[in-house]
């Protein structure tokens, strides 16, 4: 095979993000030409991929991994920056150089992201040197067209870089206000060459690029500020008029797949700038109206727009769920699992083994970490899962037949509750071999950096399996690790049906169903805003009877649609866990379900948790499960392997009943 074709495989592998298999083959081709100073240009191409290779790796990448892999690609782009000087096109070089400059820029502004301090700004220096040299090769090419779009990009990653520094120094006064004052500098520099293209829809979305990124630094900075509300007012008002702007000018765009893109992006922003600003009807405006355009977009169906409402009232995003700490209880195994603790190694049965046989087992073993689960919809506690609103809406199964068809899609969730520390939680989720009180009640959020901004649609991408396209620009980085890592929270409403002993204060609403029925909506304020609570029960009242209206004309279409939000309301009878939801619905028989042999049952992995959880709280019943458990061996080995994760006991009164023996 000659050295082209071995380029070939390399790119091909490269595109499916077989990287080790890439670099062999690339290793290859390189081997392949024995004279080093002959096929410069495919030794340059080969140097290109390879970088590429060692970067996507470094970018998937943790800690010191992470730094060799960088160092690797920073290598091979030096390699292909030394190559191109020797090609005999003069612009071809120049092109060539700008490209490694860039690529060069990429690996230092990806490591000062993740890198803190002094390091930090020593990475974020490197990276600037390079996009700086990226904009002195642009300006040298003969191309007037081609120089002015690749010093666009140029000053693009600049004004990244500089954006990114000002968020890391985030309280830093003087020196965060000059940061983005540079970075400003940069996307004002970008749009004034954007106008210059000749090029009218280029011209237009280098514009729409440019005036996006000047709305983000406003946004940006009033976060920032926002102690000083004067001023995080005006940068608010500014980032908005950016926004609008962007808006008006998408209309003018042909290219639907980038205008539905950055259209999504943009609502997202509006809506938390509305939220920030405290103008709660145009925050609920763009909050549905991204929903809306995410899942139905061009879709048909009666309901869809009573759908969406619901989904925005009770979808929580993290500025709405701020610092709120959310519990999750579990078993202690569960637990352990979780951080990777070996139980076996951990109790008194371990210790009966002589010295030399135990202090070679490490309790902890990261390679034995599960991540959190998200357990199937089928066999949770409430036997009516899902039923609760078909049933408010008479749209319940029929099963008259002797045998059906079994459901495609299944619905996934984990849950939580605002209820942390709680005894009645403790006594039905917390707990082993049936002693009540005796599990762990995980707390989430406590410092309000558990969810990250989440994709509305992940809940559901069996349902809108949505295409993606890049950009030759900076873009904001997609959230790694597992892919359900963000998704979205939902707060669960509860459904009443009026009885003598239900008091109708219980409820924030009262309506009735087809059948006359009185039923109620329970559904607790999220935050401290007491207007926008109420702005959110209005809302899920007018969508609710919608829904009643149009009941009896229901398509196939519409009962699709309905899966959407039915797994989002629960009997009354749960009232008093508060819950919140973590939902994903998945086609049966996808790759993504996995099974469980212990449990014998199916889950979606949700993520490593060991980051996420802030605080372990261990029930007051702990050590007395009948598994030789000590809360001490369990705070040490969380203190020693998980520092940031607190450990505390609960004091809650309840007596230890014996444990379930089994037979």
């Amino acid at each position: 095979m000659n050295v082209q074709d071995l380029i070939k495989e390399g790119l091909a592998l490269f595109n499916n993000k077989k990287f080790d298999e890439a670099i062999e083959k690339l290793n290859q081709a390189l081997d392949g030409i024995e004279d080093k100073d002959s096929q410069i240009e495919e030794q340059n191409d080969i140097q290109f991929l390879l970088g590429c290779c060692y970067f996507e790796q470094a970018r998937k990448s943790k800690g010191e991994i992470a730094i060799k892999l960088f160092d690797q690609a920073v290598e091979h782009y030096q390699q292909q920056l030394r190559l191109a000087e020797q090609l005999e096109d003069k612009q071809k070089i120049l092109q060539e150089q700008i490209c490694a400059q860039c690529l060069l820029g990429r690996c230092y502004l990806e490591q000062a992201m993740k890198a803190e301090g002094k390091e930090s700004e020593q990475l974020f220096g490197q990276a600037v040197e390079h996009y700086q040299q990226q904009l002195s090769l642009s300006e040298q090419l003969a191309d007037k067209q081609n120089s002015l779009q690749q010093q666009i990009y140029a000053q693009s990653w600049l004004g990244l870089c500089y954006l990114e520094q000002a968020m890391k120094a985030k309280g830093k006064g003087k020196e965060s206000e000059q940061l983005f004052g540079r970075a400003v500098e940069h996307f004002q520099q970008q749009l004034s060459l954007a106008e210059q293209l000749e090029d009218k829809q280029n011209s237009l979305q280098q514009q729409i690029n440019a005036q996006s990124w000047l709305g983000r630094c406003d946004f940006e900075q009033a976060i920032a500020i926002k102690d000083s509300k004067d001023n995080s007012k005006i940068l608010l008002k500014r980032a908005t008029g950016h926004f609008l702007y962007v808006l008006e000018q998408l209309k003018q765009l042909d290219d639907e797949l980038k205008k539905k893109k950055i259209q999504r992006k943009i609502y997202r922003y509006l809506k938390e700038i509305y939220f920030l600003r405290e103008i709660w009807t145009l925050y609920f405006k763009w909050k549905k109206q991204e929903i809306q355009e995410n899942l139905f977009e061009n879709r048909e169906g009666n309901l869809t727009d009573a759908i969406s409402t619901i989904l925005a009232v009770l979808n929580i995003p993290p500025f709405e769920s701020d610092k709120i700490p959310f519990a999750h209880y579990t078993s202690p195994s569960v637990c352990e699992r979780l951080f990777g603790i070996v139980s076996d190694q951990t109790n008194d049965k371990a210790n009966d083994q002589t010295d030399d046989q135990t202090d070679d087992k490490d309790p902890v073993d990261s390679n034995k970490v599960s991540p959190m689960r998200i357990g199937s919809s089928t066999y949770m506690n409430d036997p009516t899962e899902g039923e609760g609103l078909l049933e408010l809406l008479n749209l319940q199964d029929l099963e008259l037949e002797n045998k059906a068809d079994c459901p495609a899609y299944n619905a996934f969730f984990t849950c939580f509750s605002s209820r942390v520390n709680d005894l009645n939680q403790f006594r039905l989720y917390g707990k082993e071999n049936g002693v009540e009180a005796s599990g762990c009640c995980l707390v989430f959020n406590k410092s309000g950096d558990w969810l990250k901004e989440p994709d509305v649609s992940a809940s559901f991408k069996s349902f809108t399996n949505k295409q993606n396209e890049g950009f030759n620009e900076p873009i904001e980085a997609d959230v790694t690790g597992s892919k359900d890592e963000n998704l979205p929270l939902y707060q669960v409403a509860y459904i009443a049906y009026y009885d003598e002993y239900i008091a109708k204060e219980k409820c924030g609403k009262w309506l009735l169903n087809k059948n006359n029925q009185s039923f109620g909506i329970r559904l607790k304020p999220v935050g401290k805003n007491p207007s926008l609570y109420q702005l959110r029960i209005d809302k899920l009242e007018e969508a609710l009877i919608e829904l009643m209206e149009k009941s009896n004309n229901i398509s196939d279409e519409d009962k699709k649609a309905l899966e959407y939000i039915r797994y989002l309301f629960k009997d009354f009878a749960f009232r008093d866990e508060e819950e919140f939801r973590l939902l994903k619905i998945e086609q049966i028989g996808s790759k993504e379900i996995k099974y469980c042999q212990n449990t014998k049952s199916v889950y979606l992995p949700y993520a490593d948790i060991r980051d996420i959880v802030d605080e372990v709280i261990l029930g007051t019943n702990y050590e007395k499960s009948g598994k030789e458990r000590k809360a001490e061996v369990f705070q040490h080995l969380m203190r020693k392997y998980y520092p940031n994760v607190k450990v505390s006991r609960s004091s809650l009164p309840i007596n230890a009943n014996p444990p379930i023996k089994k037979d």
